[in-house]
Parts: C-alpha cells; sequence; structure tokens
C-alpha cells in the first residue's frame, strides 16, 4: 500500500478512483479488505482456490464498475454484500455442473469443442498476458495462483508482505487491461449460446 494513502478514509479513496482513475486508492482497499474477505470466502466455501478466485472478482468488478457503485452504508458493508452475492453464485454453479450421467454426455459431446476452443483461446491469452508483467511481479503473482501464502511467498522470495501484496495488486491491473477484451467477448458469446 502506498503510504500516503495509510491514512485516507475509504470515502476519500473512493472519491480518487471515481474522479481520477486512481489505481493506488484502489490498491490501498485492496489492502484493508483483502484478508478479512479471504477469511470470509474460505469459512463460506470451504475450498481455498475458489475463495481467492471469488475475491479476485469481487476486487476486478469493484474497480470496473467504480465509476456507477452505489455505497449506502460502508465500503466494508459493500464488499460483503459483493461477496456474499458471489458466493451465492458460485454455490448455485456448482450445483448446475453436477448433472445425470446422462445428460452429462449430452452436454459433453454438444459443447467440448467450443468449450476447448474458448479454454485454450482464454489459456493462450493468460500466458501472453503473464509474460507482460515484470518478472518479480510475474513471480510472485504465479505462487499466489499456486496456493501460497503471502507470508509463504514474502518468505520464499525475502521480500516484505507489503511487497508481495503490491506485486499480486499490480498484476491484477495489468491481467485485467490485457484480458478484459477477450472477457466481454467470451461473456457476450456465452450469452447469445444460451439463447440459441
Amino acid at each position: 500500500m502506498d503510504q500516503s494513502y495509510k491514512n485516507y478514509t475509504d470515502n476519500e479513496l473512493l472519491r480518487l478512483m471515481r474522479e481520477h482513475d486512481d489505481d493506488r486508492a484502489f490498491d490501498a482497499l485492496y489492502g484493508r479488505y483483502v484478508h478479512t474477505l479471504l477469511h470470509t470466502a474460505v469459512r463460506k466455501t470451504g475450498d481455498s482456490a475458489a475463495a481467492q478466485d471469488l475475491v479476485q472478482e469481487l476486487f476486478v468488478k469493484f474497480w470496473l464498475n467504480r465509476h456507477t457503485c452505489t455505497i449506502h452504508k460502508t465500503v466494508a458493508a459493500y464488499f460483503n454484500g459483493m461477496l456474499r452475492n458471489l458466493i451465492i453464485t458460485h454455490y448455485h454453479q456448482e450445483q448446475a455442473r453436477q448433472p445425470t450421467a446422462l445428460e452429462y454426455a449430452t452436454q459433453l459431446s454438444d459443447n467440448i469443442t467450443g468449450e476447448q476452443i474458448q479454454f485454450d483461446t482464454l489459456n493462450d491469452l493468460y500466458e501472453q498476458s503473464l509474460q507482460k508483467l515484470p518478472e518479480k511481479c510475474r513471480e510472485v503473482f504465479v505462487l499466489s495462483r499456486k496456493g501460497y501464502s503471502q507470508k509463504e511467498i514474502a518468505r520464499s522470495l525475502a521480500i516484505s508482505e507489503k511487497t508481495v501484496e503490491a506485486h499480486i495488486g499490480k498484476a491484477l491491473r495489468i491481467l485485467r487491461i490485457e484480458m478484459k477484451d477477450y472477457i466481454v467477448f467470451a461473456l457476450i458469446t456465452s450469452t447469445l449460446g444460451s439463447l440459441l
């Protein structure tokens, strides 16, 4: 977290994000709430990897919607509400992924090619985007995706946990920018596919 932002209130940081697209203000809010949100997500899902994905999705959505989001109470309450909705959606998706054997066979034969192409494309783009990260930033981010805690990464690379946190925040911002066009395309394709 940028030390100059440490004493800003949540509302001041939010204003900087909205009015100036200030990514350091975003980093400051991320640093304040990521651990609590991760703890809640792990407790609710029982799955550390899923919890990390949900919290990452929360912050990506928060940044993308920074100009339009309406926060009635506090930023903490807003984040908790977002996380609750994401966890509910996650549960529904998990249940929907468990069809009967016959349904699964039919879906597999119908969807395998399109899904494989989409997965391969996304994976290629992700790998290309990773290569655009600065070396240390990429190293930290890859370790975090493999499930290592920030403390473990800091110890392994002989850097501070704050530095690990900063590298992860930077990586997320760069990947979000690099991959946003594909994600929008994939969402549109997926929506159209469900309507046909």
